[in-house]
């Protein structure tokens, strides 16, 4: 069993993939710069950690500080009370102590009242209330005191955030911006596939001409030349079988003529009346082919004048009162009626910009097949609604079963229980003919139980 065709979207597929790469590649170096940043950073907060201790070490002595003790400690304490003192929001989550044997000798306005390091030398990292704290300790053995510079790691963590936020927010805020190009230029890339499938859609096998276009990228022009060369081929195709129909019916048409003339001759002269059926029989099976060459000539003829151009405007309600009369008489030899019903209040022309010819003769193998199919002494209606522009021919006949209404405009098929002798275009030609003039038609079940096909025009 052949399994069924996957579709997909080679724009939908290149999109997502060059994406979802590049946001891959955009979010990986983002967070490699993010904890890159973050670390050197945090090296760079110990080293100014370490920087500040040794500038307050040169600066400060013990006979400094002994001194001048009570005027530091009042500088230090007070200067978050003195309003004329300019300071900064994280300047209370930096501190530092001054310690020696005896205990704290001096410390800033931020640090506790007692030791808050156990005086290792180097970095360390301790508890303090609710805030953890980066240390510093300085051993000086000149002065033989310890000077321990602290700073607030949630402090220290928000500046480090920011700071590698800072670096990796340019990386997310063009993402948007890729995927926009991106998308664009996939779309630009791939329109000359759709033009291209959008021009073979508009083909029809009547209208075959190369595909052209002014520019055309070098991975479809390959694709180009094999529709052109598959439009060439079936284009010769297409004109053979044409041709083949009608010269053949062309020439069937006079040998045909000659044998109908023949066979009535023979049936004049005939003496024998055991030979009267059969001559009968032959007279009716030429009368079938050559019905059949009439309605090869017909399709041919819907086949070639396909030209807009040639196309006038055709008045509908004359063309269908021309075919009730000229089928009128052929509905009376089965005693059938031909009812005409037409719906036009302000008796507007209708009319249609097509070929008269064309559309008679649609018409006709319409009222034909309507008369053949149906019962003698049985009503055959056409309606002409001018208001929605249809028109409706309702048999009286079997009608058709639904699941074969599309079958029977194909080309030589009749229904199994087709009655009568017939070769099966009548609505083949119909069908063509409506192609041609873009006439929407369908077969469906009459009021009556019959057919009715129904032209929206």
């Amino acid at each position: 069993m052949k399994s069924k065709t996957k579709h997909y979207s080679i724009r939908r597929y290149l999109t997502f993939h060059i994406v979802g790469w590049a946001l891959a590649m955009t979010i990986i170096p983002a967070v490699w710069v993010y904890y890159d940043t973050a670390k050197e950073v945090e090296e760079l907060f110990d080293a100014s950690l370490a920087q500040s201790a040794r500038v307050l070490h040169g600066m400060t002595s013990q006979d400094t500080i002994e001194k001048h003790r009570d005027s530091l400690t009042e500088a230090l304490l007070n200067k978050e009370n003195d309003p004329h003192a300019v300071q900064h929001n994280y300047e209370k989550k930096i501190s530092f102590q001054v310690i020696d044997d005896t205990g704290l000798i001096l410390r800033s306005a931020s640090a506790p009242e007692h030791p808050e390091s156990d005086l290792t030398q180097g970095y360390t990292y301790i508890e303090l209330g609710e805030f953890e704290w980066r240390i510093f300790t300085l051993y000086s053995k000149e002065d033989d005191w310890h000077l321990v510079v602290g700073e607030r790691m949630d402090i220290r963590d928000e500046l480090i955030h920011h700071i590698a936020l800072d670096h990796a927010i340019p990386l997310f805020l063009l993402t948007p911006f890729f995927v926009l190009m991106v998308s664009l230029v996939i779309r630009k890339g791939l329109k000359p596939l759709e033009l291209i499938a959008s021009d073979v859609q508009e083909k029809n096998y009547t209208s075959l001409e190369k595909l052209s276009y002014k520019t055309e990228p070098e991975e479809v022009t390959g694709l180009i030349s094999a529709v052109n060369t598959l439009f060439d081929h079936l284009s010769e195709q297409y004109d053979r079988e044409r041709r083949f129909a009608s010269d053949a019916a062309h020439e069937l048409r006079t040998p045909l003529a000659a044998l109908m003339i023949h066979t009535e001759n023979v049936l004049e002269d005939n003496k024998d009346t055991a030979l009267d059926s059969s001559i009968i029989n032959i007279k009716k099976s030429i009368h079938r082919l050559s019905h059949l060459v009439v309605q090869l000539l017909s399709l041919s003829r819907a086949d070639t004048q396909l030209i807009e151009d040639d196309f006038s405007q055709v008045n509908v309600i004359k063309t269908v009162e021309q075919v009730i009369s000229d089928f009128t008489h052929l509905a009376e030899q089965k005693e059938q009626a031909l009812r005409y019903i037409v719906s036009n209040p302000n008796d507007e022309v209708l009319s249609i910009k097509g070929n008269q010819a064309l559309i008679y003769n649609m018409l006709c193998n319409v009222v034909t097949n309507a008369i053949k199919y149906s019962p003698e002494q049985s009503a055959i209606t056409i309606t002409l609604d001018c208001v929605h522009k249809k028109i409706t021919v309702e048999d009286a006949g079997a009608g058709i079963v639904e699941a074969l209404r599309e079958r029977v405009k194909d080309r030589f098929y009749r229904t199994p229980d087709a009655i009568g002798e017939g070769s099966g275009l009548g609505l083949a030609i119909v069908n063509r003919i409506a192609n041609i003039h873009e006439i929407d038609w369908r077969l469906k079940e009459a009021s009556s139980g019959g057919l009715a096909v129904e032209f929206i025009l």
